[in-house]
């Protein structure tokens, strides 16, 4: 996939990772996108960062943050969202805090392509 961010967006983003403590040495921005995330609270539109160890969802102004590491990802799956919009991603991961798995929903236009993404990096097959 081909990243939709300049420059100066890259580097931006990098400063806001590095600021929030989210990002690890040698960790990088590989692609970006808007997208929502949804919970029992109903939707939180954002963006989608992309690194080479996990993904970040950022709501405005850093109003929800939730990383999502690839090597604790267990389940990748389509869902819808809301009652019937088919652009939904329900991700499973363990939670070590937790000490249990706990389920995200990500929407995203091209669903298939993140899918198979977050698929390739966290080496867990599509369900």
């Amino acid at each position: 996939m081909k990243m939709a961010l300049t420059q100066d967006k890259y580097d931006a983003w990098m400063n806001n990772l590095k600021e929030f403590g989210l990002l690890e040495p040698e960790e990088v921005i590989e692609d970006y996108i808007k997208g929502d995330y949804w919970s029992f609270s109903g939707q939180t539109r954002g963006q989608y960062l992309f690194t080479n160890k996990k993904v970040v969802f950022f709501s405005g102004f850093g109003v929800k943050v939730v990383p999502i590491q690839y090597s604790n990802i267990r389940g990748i799956k389509k869902c819808m969202v809301s009652l019937f919009i088919p652009t939904g991603i329900k991700v499973t991961v363990f939670d070590p805090e937790k000490n249990k798995e706990v389920s995200h929903k990500l929407s995203v236009m091209k669903r298939a392509n993140w899918m198979n993404y977050l698929s390739q990096k966290s080496g867990v097959p599509l369900q």
